[in-house]
């Protein structure tokens, strides 16, 4: 699957998907959750966030970059999955920032699933470096 454009990213006309990003970053699309920056290095946040996500039920990293992951999170009872494409970005000497985009590949809605992964994601993920 082709690598996410975060900037030219637009989104499609079905609610099944979920975009959290850093402030003006995407120049076509409206995010629904604007990103933190954390206080950590560019690597120790990618780390980190690999780390969390070999934790997740029927979740599995499909591409890996040196900016990046490409991950699927298949639904519990009919598998249905979901593409997770995250992009991490240096800001300065001990900060960075990720970028998140989850989405259902099958059916028009998600009753809310993607919203909660990235939420839940994120929170892990601010625990873990807090810890």
């Amino acid at each position: 699957m082709a690598e996410i454009d975060f900037e030219t990213l637009k989104l499609h006309w079905k609610p099944n998907q979920f975009l959290m990003a850093p402030a003006g970053m995407c120049q076509n699309a409206e995010v629904h959750l604007e990103s933190t920056t954390y206080q950590v290095p560019v690597q120790t946040l990618h780390d980190a966030f690999i780390a969390m996500t070999k934790r997740q039920p029927r979740t599995s990293v499909t591409e890996q970059r040196s900016d990046g992951e490409q991950l699927v999170q298949r639904s519990r009872v009919f598998r249905f999955p979901d593409v997770i494409d995250v992009k991490f970005f240096h800001i300065d000497e001990g900060q960075s920032t990720l970028a998140i985009y989850s989405r259902a590949k099958m059916g028009v809605r998600d009753f809310g699933v993607n919203a909660a992964r990235v939420r839940s994601w994120v929170g892990q993920l601010e625990s873990d470096l807090q810890g």
